[in-house]
């Protein structure tokens, strides 16, 4: 009981004094172990254990690291750099008609600001539905043999992600083919294009 006793005088001892003070222990004339930071002769200098040390936390580097962007929110500040797109289809004009005798359709459109290469934006476009090709950095695209009768376009603009940024509205127009066999009475038009005219058998 003795021992626990100075062993816990002892702790209190280390706690009350200076960090950096040293501490002495000798056997007084009445048999007991005494600690203490004054040297007395026959005293013997105690080797302490290395002190533990509290460094406090910077607040504002804590609030930093609490602020610090989630891989979410990182991808809401990239959006927020995303261009405000304005696209349309210009070329056919909605519900044109278009006499053509191979099928064959030039699709033209106007992208504002211009795609952004850096990012990788691109245009897909889509012809009834079904997209004509992988996704281009080009507002021109050429539509090859396509068949008679009504057709819709509709464009996107698309990230590098494929997601969708802005699209266009739906485009109608109506493709004209000269067939093989005409029994209309009327002549198909001529290469460059217009109205037909009535035929003279």
């Amino acid at each position: 009981m003795l021992q626990i006793m100075r062993f816990a005088a002892l702790l209190m001892l280390l706690f009350l004094l200076p960090v950096h003070a040293e501490i002495y222990r000798w056997v007084d004339d009445s048999g007991n172990v005494v600690f203490s930071d004054e040297p007395q002769p026959g005293a013997e200098r105690v080797d302490l254990p290395p002190t533990t040390t509290y460094t406090p936390v910077d607040e504002e580097a804590a609030t930093n690291e609490i602020l610090k962007l989630s891989p979410e929110d990182e991808d809401e500040a990239q959006q927020q750099d995303v261009p405000d797109y304005q696209i349309r289809i210009v070329a056919p004009a909605n519900d044109e008609s278009i006499w053509v005798n191979n099928g064959d359709v030039t699709v033209s459109m106007i992208v504002e600001p211009n795609l952004d290469a850096e990012r990788g934006d691109q245009v897909i476009l889509r012809l009834d539905g079904e997209p004509v090709s992988e996704p281009r950095n080009s507002t021109t695209f050429q539509l090859n043999n396509l068949s008679r009768g009504t057709h819709s376009l509709n464009a996107t603009v698309v990230d590098s992600n494929g997601v969708a940024l802005t699209s266009t509205g739906t485009v109608t127009f109506h493709l004209h083919r000269a067939s093989i066999q005409n029994n209309t009475g009327l002549t198909p038009p001529g290469p460059t294009g217009g109205a037909p005219t009535p035929s003279n058998n």
